[in-house]
């Protein structure tokens, strides 16, 4: 995107190098921080990312050590940059506030987007680092509830799916769209360690609370390299790019994010609210774990009308187009044959009414742990007909809210144990 003040930024960044920063001072325009259409249009009309993106081009190291390059020639001859800490977790990263201390406007609004960021990042790591959301966990109570919860590889790969799936509630969108702001730090972080594998981090299979602990641990340190990357002290090519542009420079496409700018406060109370639905969706998904170890299956029964799909936690449901079946869940009893900790192995010749028809566990799932079953079904029969037991991030179920295979309780039904008509 090529925007209206290109070219009178181009023009200005060829006169910025001054002998004296005195001999010139920015007259800056009144700013709109509070929403990121109030953010864009001050990139558009200042085109400070522009010129960032001209300025890289002209430094001798380019993009590398950016920031202090960016101050020396903003201030020239007034000794070491005071930002050096402004790549570092916890450094020293404080632009002055008074744009008429600047050269030019342009040289502001970047150097504010430097502090703006850093002081983001140190704020997402800080809380996805505090283990207090682990208190508020039902673990020895879906212990008590259902059976053991045995932590295993796939967990990375459901964590991360989990913080994008409370990044969306929070921000309203559905999980097509790129999560941003600081929630996109973190989810970006949840899918980087997700993406590299358990060698970075450890599946402690002896404990769910160190395994959480683990995960979420290794996301809070890896976002701080986004500060690194993103200040000029890494790879800026691996910064998340959110925003098509024709700018030339990594770090430039980087900080044309329009929530980069955004109130800090305004982009926090969005990743507070996703950091308690994170805790709230990890919750269920331990359940759902826990229920599939127990021999809890999703049944599609085919022998009931829908008139008839009126029993305690049952629901009349698409399986596929123009197929109905009443959905219900069903339990293997202690007889029942299964094999290599299997539930879709479990053998059942007694009928639907038998013993392994458990109201009980709806109580459970919609009063103990806020589950919408109906929700939770659909979820299911789209993993089971679509999905390939994985959690699939391309693709949702339930208006765009839930990934793909996220909750992987089996289905079947008595008459073709493991496929539906």
């Amino acid at each position: 995107m090529v925007r209206l003040g290109f070219i009178t930024a181009a023009l200005a960044a060829t006169a910025f190098a001054v002998p004296s920063p005195a001999l010139k001072r920015a007259t800056c325009t009144a700013g709109d921080t509070s929403t990121t259409d109030g953010v864009q249009a001050i990139l558009d009309s200042t085109g400070a990312i522009d010129w960032l993106d001209l300025m890289l081009g002209s430094f001798t190291d380019g993009e590398n050590n950016w920031v202090t390059a960016l101050w020396q020639e903003s201030f020239p001859g007034q000794g070491a940059s005071p930002l050096t800490g402004c790549g570092d977790i916890g450094g020293d990263c404080a632009p002055d506030s008074l744009c008429s201390n600047y050269p030019s406007e342009m040289a502001y609004w970047v150097f504010r987007s430097v502090g703006n960021l850093h002081s983001k990042i140190n704020s997402v790591r800080q809380q996805l680092l505090w283990t207090g959301w682990l208190n508020g966990l039902s673990i020895d109570q879906i212990h008590d509830d259902f059976t053991a919860v045995n932590p295993e590889p796939s967990w990375l790969q459901w964590v991360s799916a989990a913080f994008t799936m409370a990044g969306g509630v929070a921000t309203g969108i559905d999980l097509s769209k790129p999560l941003r702001g600081m929630i996109g730090f973190a989810s970006g972080a949840f899918n980087e360690i997700y993406n590299q594998g358990s060698s970075n981090v450890q599946v402690d299979v002896t404990s769910v609370e160190n395994t959480l602990r683990n995960i979420v641990g290794a996301a809070g340190n890896y976002v701080a390299t986004v500060l690194t990357n993103a200040t000029g002290n890494g790879d800026p090519e691996t910064l998340p790019i959110y925003t098509y542009t024709a700018l030339q420079h990594a770090t430039a496409r980087f900080f044309d994010d329009n929530t980069i700018l955004l109130d800090e406060k305004k982009d926090n109370s969005s990743f507070i609210s996703a950091y308690s639905h994170f805790a709230n969706t990890v919750e269920k998904k331990l359940v759902d774990v826990s229920m599939k170890t127990a021999y809890h299956i999703l049944f599609a029964d085919q022998n009931l009308a829908q008139s008839d799909c009126n029993m305690k936690g049952a629901y009349w449901l698409q399986a596929k187009p123009g197929e109905y079946f009443c959905f219900y869940l069903i339990r293997a009893t202690a007889g029942a044959q299964c094999s290599n900790n299997d539930s879709t192995s479990c053998k059942f010749y007694d009928s639907p009414y038998g013993p392994r028809w458990d109201t009980g566990v709806y109580d459970k799932l919609t009063n103990t742990y806020g589950f919408d079953l109906q929700v939770y079904y659909t979820s299911l029969i789209d993993c089971y007909l679509n999905g390939k037991d994985q959690v699939d991030l391309t693709a949702t179920t339930n208006d765009g809210q839930i990934p793909r295979c996220f909750y992987s309780l089996k289905l079947t039904n008595l008459q073709r144990n493991l496929h539906l008509p």
